[in-house]
């Protein structure tokens, strides 16, 4: 009976702890700008993640919904600061054709220094979107866009992030492996 009993407390008290380290990266957020309406906005801000550019609006893109694009002369990239910071981002970019661009997303840290940079060629008759994604910790801001022969307008749409959790995550984790222990221990101390 003692065999059980411990085993049965084994597995109350690591069970919690195999599900939280599965599930201590917070949930991708992704940002869609399907419901908005903007026309030369230099920033907007959604779920934590502050867009900026010199003119920006929401138009009808290649997937058929809202994205944002770059309006300003000469044409300049999109930044997103990302409130707490990421482990991954992503971003859907395209184009109606017209002329050749170069895709790119680059990623940086708080100081600065680029992480990461992920590049996508599309050809004058292309027409829709691609997804760039780039994972590592520590992100603090995305610039992305278009290189091309004409200025590049290019689409950017479904941007999406994985969170740095928040530390109150780790204190609740600790917290219940604790409460957890002490009751394991509890018990351990009746029989």
């Amino acid at each position: 009976m003692k065999k059980n009993t411990l085993l049965i407390y084994s597995i109350a008290l690591f069970a919690p702890f195999a599900f939280a380290t599965s599930s201590v990266h917070a949930a991708p957020i992704t940002i869609n700008f399907d419901a908005l309406s903007l026309s030369g906005v230099s920033s907007y801000t959604e779920s934590g993640v502050t867009f900026t550019a010199p003119s920006f609006s929401t138009l009808d893109s290649p997937n058929g919904t809202l994205a944002l694009l770059e309006e300003s002369s000469p044409k300049n990239f999109l930044r997103a600061d990302i409130s707490g910071g990421a482990v991954s981002v992503s971003v859907d970019l395209g184009d109606f054709g017209g002329d050749s661009d170069l895709l790119f997303l680059e990623v940086f840290d708080s100081s600065d220094t680029s992480l990461g940079r992920t590049e996508f060629f599309i050809e004058a008759s292309f027409t829709g979107m691609e997804t760039l994604s780039l994972s590592t910790p520590g992100i603090s801001y995305a610039i992305f866009g278009g290189i091309g022969e004409n200025g590049s307008s290019v689409y950017a749409d479904n941007f999406t992030i994985t969170a740095i959790p928040e530390p109150e995550t780790y204190a609740m984790l600790l917290a219940g492996l604790g409460l957890l222990g002490f009751t394991a221990r509890r018990r351990k101390q009746n029989v």
